[in-house]
């Protein structure tokens, strides 16, 4: 899938930014938030979301500190009349998956866990994340306005749910014993429906970049939902997991992954006043 790029602006030419042309500007469809830009693709479910968030600090992201050491005394007295008094000094960890937090944690281990942070707050019930995050990767932004910021990319699958209506059933209802009605049976027909929960998964990928200065993170989202996938797989009688439909997953995730190279290679803030609206 080959693409043309264009220059977008954003936040009314506060940043600019490399997209493909065909990309829909969800704002001439509805209202969209303030702190967001958000464009759709032309031909799939494939989401491009810009994002300006506050800040994730590292109170959030940081397990809180111990106490420090406890001091305990107890007085024992022997049948003789002597007193033994006992101090014992028990000193708490934070525990952390199992193993004793590190008392500070590095800038960098900060900005992978607001990665995460920032990630997850998007997954409200019952959608929930398909397996654990990867530690999120640095990457080097390419515009001056931001190559000095520290940003990362974190990808991860999110369990989407939603309840699908079954069709509509009709059931005739005949007349009873002694019943004088002339009605036909579809005249007095009732109605039934049924749902069906459904779970597919949604390809996601994050851009963070953190402008600590400014009480900003700035976030960019891609959201690849697969069911549009394994559905036309279906209609051509291939299963999810059939290459077929996995060749089609494959191809909309790599242009994806194409969208987010471009972008960080060509974002760009023009106006740092932005971010202090």
């Amino acid at each position: 899938m080959t693409s043309t790029y264009g220059v977008r602006e954003l936040y009314g030419g506060a940043m600019t930014v490399e997209l493909p042309v065909d990309l829909i500007d969800s704002s001439d469809i509805r209202q969209i938030p303030d702190h967001q830009e958000v464009f759709l693709s032309p031909t799939t479910l494939t989401s491009v979301i810009f994002e300006i968030d506050d800040y994730v600090p590292a109170s959030v992201t940081q397990p809180s500190p111990s106490p420090g050491p406890t001091t305990t005394t107890s007085t024992t007295t022997a049948p003789d009349g002597t007193t033994t008094t006992t101090t014992t000094t028990a000193v708490t960890q934070t525990i952390v998956n199992g193993t004793a937090a590190a008392p500070q944690q590095s800038r960098e281990e900060l900005d992978a866990e607001a990665a995460k942070v920032h990630f997850t707050d998007v997954i409200s019930p019952p959608d929930t994340l398909a397996s654990p995050l990867p530690n999120p990767q640095p990457v080097q932004m390419a515009d001056p306005s931001l190559a000095g910021h520290p940003a990362y990319m974190l990808a991860g699958n999110i369990n989407s749910h939603e309840i699908a209506r079954q069709p509509t059933t009709t059931t005739p209802s005949l007349p009873t014993a002694g019943s004088t009605s002339s009605s036909s049976p579809s005249a007095t027909s009732s109605s039934s429906s049924s749902s069906q929960h459904r779970t597919s998964l949604v390809h996601q990928f994050l851009l963070l970049i953190r402008l600590p200065s400014y009480s900003t993170d700035l976030c960019v989202r891609i959201n690849v939902p697969v069911k549009e996938f394994v559905e036309a797989g279906q209609r051509l009688g291939s299963s999810s997991d059939s290459p077929a439909t996995q060749a089609m997953i494959l191809e909309e995730v790599t242009h994806a992954r194409d969208v987010f190279a471009h972008i960080v290679r060509s974002l760009a803030v023009r106006d740092f006043s932005l971010f202090n609206a």
